[in-house]
């Protein structure tokens, strides 16, 4: 069954709990499981006590100020341009890019689209990312995160970490050279930072002040092509402190030479050949846009995805009298990691 078919359809579902990634509006219910995994687990009495000392931290979530929570299947079919992606001025989608007819640089689209090319299975929309009909070009996708005043409102308060989480798909053999991912835009006309994994091999490289080869450093990583693969890219608009995950883990870190600003996240596409009358296509789904505080050193996130949560709890207990889950320091796993992490419980 492939990621797809397993998405959840409620109204609320934006993220798929996967790879120890659960969604916001999920955390109440997750803690709860988790819970009762730790009253019931077979080990010391102290273990149950903390963890029922504790139950009131569960009930915590993190300190996040989300701006735009999508999984498109709210949208109507078609071109990805004007429609609504939250309320007031700059809340619509804008596109650019000169593509092959009849293509258009960004479209939703349901599922069984020209089959053998766009992703198989699943219930839910998507939206698909075509590349530019020219060589070094650039197709993109974004709503307006500054004229909006929608950062400058999410960001009070110390929260300088724009947090971009996307579920990508590039299928593999597309005969032009191209790259797919996520683009920050410092202001309308400058690149601050991003990713974009390569349509041919998967190898993901991370943006420093453009999207050219030039401006792209290799991470020494790649997505694996034909899968949704979930990234979770944070950048900091005070500093330009940026870091990506990829599946649950972070996979690379980096500064920009660009911040100070935020104009975007866009959705983004490259041409890195002649391509004729041929296309290349990228897939998008799933998109939270948050801000978030910026990152501290973490012992209890033990997966390292960021947030302290229901999957570093259970690779806690998992590793318990050992010196796998040792959050303290003190070289083995016990009631005092298990109290750190519980008072760690969230985005770190």
């Amino acid at each position: 069954m492939s990621p797809r078919t397993q998405r959840e359809e409620s109204a609320n579902r934006f993220l798929v709990p996967v790879h120890g990634i659960v969604p916001r509006t999920q955390y109440s219910r997750s803690m709860n499981r988790s819970t009762s995994r730790v009253s019931s687990f077979a080990r010391p009495p102290i273990v149950a006590a903390l963890a029922a000392a504790c139950a009131g931290v569960l009930a915590f979530s993190a300190a996040a100020t989300d701006i735009a929570v999508t999984s498109f299947d709210d949208y109507a079919v078609g071109n990805l341009s004007g429609q609504v992606g939250f309320t007031g001025v700059g809340g619509t989608w804008a596109t650019s890019g000169s593509t092959n007819a009849p293509f258009v640089p960004a479209s939703v689209i349901g599922p069984g689209t020209a089959p053998g090319v766009d992703p198989v299975g699943g219930t839910g929309k998507m939206v698909r990312l075509t590349t530019e009909k020219f060589n070094n070009g650039r197709s993109k996708a974004w709503l307006d995160l500054l004229n909006s005043g929608k950062w400058a409102a999410a960001s009070v308060g110390g929260n300088t970490v724009l947090e971009t989480r996307i579920k990508v798909f590039v299928p593999s053999a597309q005969r032009v050279a191209s790259t797919f991912g996520i683009m920050i835009s410092k202001s309308s006309f400058e690149t601050s930072g991003g990713f974009l994994v390569s349509a041919q091999t998967g190898a993901i490289s991370l943006l420093n002040g453009g999207y050219a080869a030039a401006n792209r450093v290799a991470t020494g990583v790649s997505a694996s092509l034909n899968q949704w693969n979930e990234f979770i890219y944070r950048w900091n608009v005070a500093n330009g402190e940026g870091s990506l995950s990829l599946n649950g883990s972070v996979v690379a870190n980096h500064t920009t030479t660009a911040f100070g600003a935020l104009y975007a996240s866009n959705l983004f596409a490259t041409t890195d050949a002649t391509p004729g009358a041929s296309n290349a296509f990228g897939f998008f789904d799933d998109l939270v846009l948050s801000a978030v505080s910026p990152a501290v050193p973490c012992p209890p996130d033990l997966n390292d995805d960021g947030t302290v949560d229901a999957a570093d709890l259970a690779s806690l207990l998992g590793a318990w009298g050992t010196a796998a889950g040792d959050v303290n320091g003190d070289g083995n796993t016990d009631a005092a990691d298990l109290a750190a992490l519980l008072g760690a419980w969230g985005t770190c």
